[in-house]
């Protein structure tokens, strides 16, 4: 089957209070909804918008109960109208394990306090994880600690631990669970992506692990199998993207596209970016085909005025079959809230 022909389309005349820059935000869709938190500018934020896909539409709900601190980073999932939100930076050095639930039917925040697994000790504070739901649980991987107990005086450490968290339905009664797992766990990462997939039969469902970093930009792409818990990394055809941290990865249909991030400098970058460090932001789409294993080249409409700039810690969500993107920061600290 062939790769699809791919249109970026700059959404421009949104209505509503559109949300000032930002990056290091989430996103996860609700029917036609991408619903946003968190991220920051000069500043953690804790503030919750809402774009309506099919009318183009901004808009701030009245939230209620006990709203999270600002924070960055994050997990951030969704199970209907369920929303959880773990961890994160909340101020410079500082980093939460703390669990809220927003319940996107009536915009009400809650704080949750799961029960530690039986097996061990509950996550600690953490950014850069991921947080995944496939079938009725979330799965938590990865991040990067501060060991230190002064904020200021950072001694990070990158995690490779994973921890569940059962999705029951109508109850705020949660548990920590540590799988036991089969196989040698991806090296410990921060600012990764994780995507969960199944195949049409609801066969195979597998959590995918790609990039991150850990003191450099990584382009290697693990896999979890859930029926056996057991981590392999997969042999992937075609030709890789470049490595790359805080980028997205969002599935539509049987292919998880990769957009955007840090990506180390080649050679050819050297001479004119003297002035930028050993890495930039890019705005490369890269489409990995989870039924062949293989990386496809695309076919792009390409139109200079509509392709997204380079960014990075941006956020995306899939609504039908589209891809939708906003804001993050580029290689000069700046941030945009063009989508």
């Amino acid at each position: 089957m062939a790769a699809p022909i791919l249109k970026w389309k700059r959404l421009t005349n949104a209505s509503g209070p559109c949300p000032r820059p930002r990056h290091g935000h989430r996103a996860v869709a609700i029917k036609d909804l991408m619903v946003i938190f968190g991220g920051g500018n000069e500043g953690i934020v804790d503030e919750l918008h809402v774009y309506n896909t099919a009318t183009n539409q901004w808009f701030v709900p009245a939230v209620r109960g006990d709203i999270p601190p600002g924070c960055a980073a994050y997990g951030f999932v969704c199970d209907g109208t369920r929303i959880l939100v773990f961890g994160g930076m909340v101020e410079y050095g500082k980093y939460s394990n703390e669990l809220y639930e927003l319940q996107a039917s009536r915009w009400e925040w809650k704080r949750l306090k799961p029960r530690p697994p039986k097996n061990g000790v509950p996550p600690c504070p953490r950014l850069g994880h991921s947080f995944t739901l496939l079938g009725n649980k979330a799965y938590l991987f990865g991040g990067l600690a501060n060991d230190s107990e002064d904020p200021k005086n950072n001694i990070p450490r990158y995690l490779n631990d994973l921890y569940t968290l059962e999705m029951k339905q109508n109850s705020s009664t949660m548990s920590w669970d540590i799988p036991p797992i089969v196989g040698q766990p991806p090296p410990p990462r921060e600012s990764h992506s994780c995507c969960g997939y199944t195949e049409k039969d609801g066969r195979r469902p597998r959590l995918l692990i790609y990039g991150g970093m850990s003191g450099c930009r990584l382009g290697d792409l693990w896999q979890l199998d859930i029926d056996s818990m057991t981590w392999t990394k997969p042999v992937i055809q075609g030709i890789p993207p470049l490595p790359r941290s805080l980028h997205s990865s969002t599935v539509i249909s049987n292919r998880m596209f990769i957009f955007g991030g840090w990506v180390p400098l080649v050679m050819d970058d050297v001479k004119v970016a003297t002035h930028e460090k050993e890495w930039k932001c890019t705005n490369t789409l890269a489409s990995l085909n989870l039924d062949t294993m293989t990386w496809e080249p695309l076919a792009m409409e390409v139109f200079e005025d509509a392709l997204p700039r380079a960014r990075a810690g941006h956020c995306s969500v899939s609504i039908h079959t589209r891809l939708y993107i906003w804001s993050g920061r580029d290689g000069y600290r700046k941030a945009w809230n063009n989508q």
